[in-house]
């Protein structure tokens, strides 16, 4: 491949697509490729098929997108047109929380939480829809970046299909070359992004590389499960629901929350996060389902549901949510060696989550000149 990019972004969540919207808005013939290990765009808040059953899609990582009264004016600006269109729609009355004691009531909060239609993975297309001319954003998918290198002002990035691709600016919307988890994660000996410059080379890179290596991480288990009686579904009466769960709870089982997800052809997805801060911690799928029981032991349509719940997928999560030391804002981009920063692993004060994540990109779109 001997195409020379302008901007290589590695990961395409939703930091990763606002990012390359922006830049696309403020530069439109400029060249952008995001590159992807999944096999969608969207990262944590990609839609996924069902390798079992391809006729199932759910939202198994990101369920919703959760919006403060503090939101900036540009995330207004891009969100608007798509909650005017009903394409990003309010569900903060399906939000509920249940405690140990098997009492269920809404989740009270400030904040909207919304949903992307149909799947959670448009608002990622929905985003890079806006731009001015999309046919200059790419997308390169099922590729893993395993090393970089900066030689003569252009990036070289590896892939672990051998693939080298080359840019004149890199944007890491993703902490993982960059923190120590991903020692283990791509079974290597050394940090990526250490490897691409010589102590001292780049201050700003060295700060970088410094600061990640504080951040702790939420890791997550997500047990996916398939209800496929259709009139016990129907009655259910609810196409989407998410239910929180109480601290007694989430300290006794690990259990986050749990959304159900009504599918086309009438069954439905239930997705059950479980959140780990050390050790991911593997479950007996009989006894999870043992507990949900119990804990709702209340309801009547939730125990019937779990009755005729058949597991089907899992998925771990092994870095799924930063938590305290977050990258400072600051250290965003480097002129000196053209590359940036950005994603909700940097700080951006006022927000967390999504919102975080993507008033980092916003800001580092206004960077570049």
């Amino acid at each position: 491949m001997n195409t020379i990019y302008d901007f290589i972004v590695i990961g395409s969540g939703i930091s990763a697509c606002t990012f390359a919207s922006l830049l696309n808005k403020r530069f439109s013939d400029v060249s952008i490729l995001l590159v992807e290990q999944g096999r969608r765009i969207g990262g944590r808040a990609t839609t996924r098929k069902s390798r079992i059953n391809k006729i199932l899609d759910f939202d198994h990582g990101l369920p919703s997108i959760t919006f403060s009264k503090y939101t900036s004016q540009d995330i207004l600006k891009l969100i608007s047109p798509l909650i005017n269109s009903k394409k990003l729609i309010d569900i903060s009355s399906d939000i509920l929380i249940i405690n140990e004691f098997g009492i269920m009531d809404n989740l009270y909060t400030n904040d909207k939480i919304y949903r992307s239609l149909p799947f959670m993975i448009n608002f990622c297309e929905e985003i890079i829809n806006q731009s001015i001319i999309p046919k200059n954003i790419n997308f390169l998918f099922k590729t893993l970046i395993i090393s970089i290198k900066r030689s003569n002002n252009i990036w070289e990035l590896k892939a672990n299909n051998e693939k080298v691709i080359r840019s004149k600016n890199l944007i890491l919307s993703s902490s993982l070359i960059a923190h120590p988890r991903c020692l283990d994660i791509l079974q290597t000996k050394s940090l990526p992004l250490r490897d691409a410059f010589i102590l001292g080379k780049d201050e700003i890179v060295d700060s970088v590389l410094m600061e990640t290596s504080k951040l702790i991480y939420i890791m997550r288990k997500v047990y996916i499960l398939h209800v496929l009686n259709l009139a016990l579904v129907k009655n259910f009466n609810h196409e989407y629901l998410q239910i929180y769960f109480s601290d007694q709870i989430r300290n006794d089982l690990n259990f986050e929350r749990i959304i159900f997800q009504g599918q086309n052809e009438g069954s439905m997805i239930i997705v059950l996060h479980c959140s780990y801060i050390n050790n991911l911690i593997e479950a007996n799928i009989d006894n999870i389902l043992k507990s949900l029981i119990a804990i709702f032991s209340n309801y009547q349509i939730f125990i019937d549901l779990f009755l005729h719940a058949k597991f089907i997928e899992k998925m771990d999560w092994r870095a799924s949510q930063p938590l305290k030391y977050l990258l400072p804002k600051e250290l965003q981009w480097s002129s000196r060696s053209n590359i940036g920063f950005c994603g909700d692993w940097v700080d951006t004060s006022s927000c967390i989550g999504v919102e975080s994540s993507m008033n980092s990109a916003i800001r580092l779109a206004k960077l570049l000149n």
